[in-house]
């Protein structure tokens, strides 16, 4: 007879204290629940070190992945939306493989300028800066992951200092521009299935 695992030794499970049952897979959107949440937890960690003025030096690490994740997901949303509105398929099979932010993003301005002629590079100033500046600190997304590079060497040489508030800030701006092209192209696909609809409605 199967023994029934007991409620302590369920890893991923809900339990009797509601308020700490996280809900998933309940989302028509499920990549906005990665998205935000990535963002959340980075914000909870500055507040926390700002607050505090404690953690800064072990926190640092989530801090920046947590952030740069999250721009990587909002990029990746944007692109997609954007390819739906060009009705263009990726030619290469899908972009979800990569973490190359600089690739990344510029692919997604090239489509989101097709898509969206209310943009203009000016939009895409503040992502710019961030992708640019993230790139170049971690060109293969792993230095705030590991300690140490694939050859051994340490990771994140010549960076002695990041301000967690200041790099909150910055990050935040980004993020905010990046969720306001996204509501713009998603309005974009609104209008369009609307019009289809009443299209449909003529035959």
């Amino acid at each position: 007879m199967k023994k029934k695992m007991s409620s302590e030794t369920e890893l991923l499970a809900g339990d009797s204290d509601w308020h700490n049952n996280a809900c998933l897979n309940y989302m028509r959107d499920h990549g906005t629940a990665y998205t935000e949440g990535y963002r959340r937890a980075a914000d909870i960690l500055i507040r926390h070190i700002d607050e505090t003025a404690r953690d800064q030096d072990f926190l640092v690490y989530p801090v920046v992945f947590l952030y740069r994740h999250h721009i990587e997901l909002q990029i990746k949303q944007v692109t997609g939306l954007a390819r739906r509105l060009l009705r263009e398929d990726d030619p290469r099979g899908g972009d979800r493989g990569t973490h190359n932010l600089n690739s990344l993003w510029e692919v997604a301005r090239r489509l989101l300028l097709q898509a969206d002629d209310t943009l203009g590079p000016s939009d895409f100033r503040r992502v710019s800066d961030v992708v640019r500046a993230l790139h170049e600190a971690d060109l293969r997304a792993t230095g705030f992951r590991y300690a140490r590079t694939a050859e051994g060497g340490r990771s994140l040489q010549g960076i002695h200092y990041i301000n967690t508030r200041r790099f909150g800030e910055q990050m935040a701006a980004a993020s905010d521009d990046l969720d306001s092209i996204d509501n713009g192209l998603r309005y974009l696909l609104d209008l369009e299935n609307e019009m289809r609809g009443h299209e449909d409605g003529f035959f």
